[in-house]
């Protein structure tokens, strides 16, 4: 039985070895939060210079996430089976973690 878990725990630190998520998959994911929240949040909702600033994201997706990228600062550290990614920006912090290809942020935006 121990030998079973034992080998079960190897496969798996094997695996988050390698499938651990890079910086670059870190800013794909990073970028493809940001759309899918200008994307979800509805004009009428906002004021004039939000309605107008969400108006130019929609138009120009890349220019919006170069702008938002540029405000939020990103620390990305390899431990080798996962990845911690903080991220600093706009008022609000998260922290996040990559294994297996992929990035949770336990609490979100805070």
């Amino acid at each position: 039985m121990y030998k079973f878990l034992a080998g079960m725990t190897f496969m798996a630190a094997v695996a988050a070895f390698f499938t651990n998520p890079d910086l670059d998959d870190a800013e794909k994911t990073l970028k493809t939060e940001l759309m899918e929240i200008v994307a979800a949040k509805e004009l009428g909702e906002q004021d004039g210079l939000n309605a107008a600033a969400l108006l130019a994201c929609r138009v120009d997706p890349n220019g919006c996430y170069n702008l938002l990228r540029s405000g939020i600062n990103m620390t990305f550290e390899n431990n080798h089976l996962y990845a911690k990614l903080k991220l600093e920006g706009f008022n609000r912090t998260a922290s996040c973690f990559g294994m297996y290809d992929r990035f949770f942020c336990p609490g979100g935006m805070q």
